[in-house]
């Protein structure tokens, strides 16, 4: 039989309902009993009950700070009034038999109230003794104070906070055990914001119910926290070792609650610390095994992080108020909000909230906490001293800010901001990425920078859409294509002892949006260069070119026609590399194998060339094409001019995107390790590696090989 819906939403709204009806039956319960309609506390002596407020009807009865004594009932049963009888939480006794001796006073006066009038017998300031006549009424629902509703909001709070994660990850046992734990949060809570805030007593029996509910609601809520941490990020232990634990501490609730213990600090406060160091052990273990992991380290700091906060305000409320006195002591039912506090971090964890700014929230929480801790610590040192409470106090919150802000600058430094780039000093490696020779270089810049910042364990390029930002809760960080560069996933931020975080988000768009501009720059500047070769290249065709077409007309039959032919053949190939336009790769080795062949003729050289076969669709680009020119016509100009070949070999080749070409020679020369480079070696090998080519130079048996390798696009 299913008694919550399927929908998350539906099922929460009834989880909520039932914890409000349980409110609201909270509500009827505290308004049960007589009310006198005077509000008492214990004097500053801590001896005596005294009245801090009264309705109007009794303002001229009881005067502003008498001292009450006794009450008397119609009959003239009287109850001295005691100090003890006014204490929020019978856990303050340490045996069971002033527990009891207690109930028994309670219940007392519950029915001492039950009379249709009472006698408050009161002292005021002077030592006169006095009398009020009191009706008991119902309970007004304005009289409840704000502590009972204080207690109220957070039982309800935390179990709907703790069913709603439930309802979201039933399949997970971190989960579960959550939603468990918020079921225990209004058994203890509004039991205690009942008999907390009574007037002045409660039915012993139904007191003592109420408060065994409260042990049980924090027993239970003990044996979930202790099992979140077990299971959590990671399992530590099978779950139905879990129900060794619920066992225990059941068999030992049962010994509280019918006082099988010998006292109250083995009925209920030793297994309660048990609890706490068995979560503090599982919390450690899982802190051990999540290295490397930093998605479960961000959720086990989400914990560790309302932990500080949440126990350091509570005993900085505590000290401050008991030991030093800086502030009233709060009611008990008010630290029910440092429970809270713990519990809405664990929350966050499970729900993996904003992990990935964590770190500096943890930072900034750890420093607030850390800073009270000093003024208390510093206080309490002066005061052991002998230095006076206002010059303790003053000297302590000088000292601690002056230790503050040093220690925050330098954790600042050590945890947070040692990590952070300068963008300024980013700006040459941008501008190098923007400006490298080669959209291939380009991508092998980009990447070096990325790693260099971010450190990832995985750095993937992908050609589809990403939006820029974090994902996967910080494990990942999305980088959007900038130019030819294209869209980047890096994942595991610092070698995955990090997430990233919204501070490395920004840091990374305000990189890509800057690349952006530096290329368009870029752009913008070859743009520019492009329009003004076309310039320079249609002057000199229309000039140098007229002219030299001239001088070849005028020179033909003679020997120098050829110069003046190749002086026009070179003027095209310079003007064909200005426009950029492709050149289809047989017409360059028709060309070459021309040149080639009248130069091998000219100095009595024989010519072998030899070449693959190649598409008509291969082409080289005008850059290429004039670079191997020079390149080729150089290499023969060599071979020529100091060795003497009888035979020169040429070859090219095209193999896998690869166009391979060599000159062989068989003259007589040196082995090439013992030439000295001169202008026209260095000249082609610069030009070839400006093209991302490769030169080598190889003594053969009879002769020297010199080769090209260029890649082509």
């Amino acid at each position: 039989m299913r008694i919550f819906s399927k929908a998350p939403l539906y099922a929460w709204l009834q989880i909520s309902l039932i914890g409000i009806a349980c409110g609201i039956f909270a509500i009827w319960m505290a308004l049960q009993t007589p009310w006198l309609g005077v509000t008492l506390t214990v004097a500053e002596e801590g001896k005596s009950v005294k009245v801090v407020e009264h309705e109007l009807r009794f303002l001229q009865q009881i005067p502003a700070g008498a001292r009450v004594v006794r009450l008397i009932s119609a009959t003239n049963e009287s109850i001295d009034v005691l100090p003890t009888d006014l204490i929020e939480e019978p856990d303050f006794f340490d045996t069971y038999a002033e527990m009891q001796d207690f109930f028994t006073r309670q219940s007392a006066f519950a029915t001492l109230l039950q009379s249709p009038q009472v006698t408050l017998e009161w002292q005021d300031e002077a030592g006169l003794i006095g009398s009020s006549v009191v009706h008991p009424s119902p309970r007004p629902l304005a009289s409840l104070p704000a502590v009972f509703w204080f207690q109220l909001g957070v039982g309800l709070v935390g179990l709907m906070l703790a069913s709603w994660i439930y309802l979201l990850r039933k399949d997970d046992w971190g989960a579960r055990m959550f939603g468990l734990s918020g079921a225990m949060f209004p058994i203890f809570t509004l039991p205690a914001a009942i008999y907390s805030t009574r007037e002045l007593a409660l039915p012993g029996e139904m007191f003592r119910w109420l408060a065994s509910l409260n042990h049980l609601g924090a027993f239970m809520f003990g044996c979930a926290l202790v099992a979140i941490f077990a299971t959590y990020p990671r399992p530590l232990l099978r779950v139905r070792y879990l129900l060794w634990l619920w066992a225990f501490f059941g068999l030992w609730l049962a010994a509280d609650v019918w006082r099988w213990a010998p006292n109250q600090d083995w009925g209920s406060r030793i297994p309660v610390m048990i609890e706490m160091v068995l979560a503090i052990v599982f919390a450690g273990i899982q802190w051990r095994k999540s290295r490397g992991h930093p998605l479960e380290r961000a959720a086990l700091r989400w914990f560790t992080l309302s932990l500080v906060v949440g126990s350091g305000s509570f005993i900085f409320t505590t000290f401050g108020s008991q030991v030093l006195g800086l502030f009233p002591m709060p009611q008990q039912g008010f630290a029910f909000g440092y429970f809270l506090i713990i519990y809405l971090g664990i929350a966050l964890g499970l729900r993996r909230y904003q992990l990935f700014d964590l770190n500096q929230w943890a930072y900034r929480g750890y420093l607030w906490v850390g800073g009270a801790m000093l003024v208390l610590l510093l206080d309490m040192a002066f005061a052991y001293f002998g230095v006076t409470q206002g010059a303790s106090l003053g000297l302590s919150l000088l000292l601690a800010v002056w230790l503050y802000f040093s220690l925050r600058m330098w954790l600042w430094r050590r945890l947070v901001n040692h990590s952070e780039q300068q963008f300024e000093l980013l700006l040459p490696e941008l501008s190098a990425v923007a400006y490298a020779a080669t959209p291939q270089q380009q991508v092998t810049c980009w990447e070096t920078l990325l790693n260099r910042v971010f450190s990832p364990l995985e750095l993937n390029a992908s050609t589809a859409h990403v939006t820029p930002g974090i994902a996967d809760d910080g494990l990942s960080l999305n980088l959007a294509a900038s130019g030819v560069l294209p869209a980047y996933t890096l994942r595991y931020a610092k070698q995955g002892r990090q997430l990233f975080s919204s501070r490395d988000a920004a840091f990374a768009l305000s990189m890509t949006h800057l690349l952006d501009q530096v290329l368009q720059g870029r752009a913008s500047y070859e743009q520019g260069v492009t329009q003004e070769r076309l310039r320079i290249s249609r002057d000199l065709h229309d000039n140098l070119g007229a002219r030299l077409l001239k001088l070849i007309h005028h020179l033909r039959g003679s020997p120098d026609a050829s110069i003046a032919q190749e002086a026009m053949q070179d003027l095209r190939t310079s003007i064909a590399a200005m426009n950029n336009q492709p050149i289809p790769l047989m017409s360059a080795l028709a060309d070459w194998r021309a040149e080639a062949n009248a130069r091998c003729d000219a100095a009595l050289c024989a010519l072998h060339w030899e070449q693959g076969v190649f598409t008509r669709e291969a082409v080289l680009s005008a850059r290429n094409k004039a670079m191997l020119e020079s390149v080729l016509r150089e290499m023969i100009s060599n071979a020529l001019k100091h060795a003497a070949p009888k035979k020169i070999v040429i070859t090219v080749l095209l193999h896998a995107a690869t166009l391979y070409i060599s000159v062989e020679n068989d003259g007589v020369v040196r082995a090439p390790a013992h030439w000295v480079e001169g202008y026209g070696l260095r000249n082609m090998r610069g030009r070839i590696a400006e093209c991302g080519g490769i030169f080598r130079m190889n003594a053969l048996d009879m002769g020297v090989q010199l080769s090209v390798e260029i890649p082509q696009p």
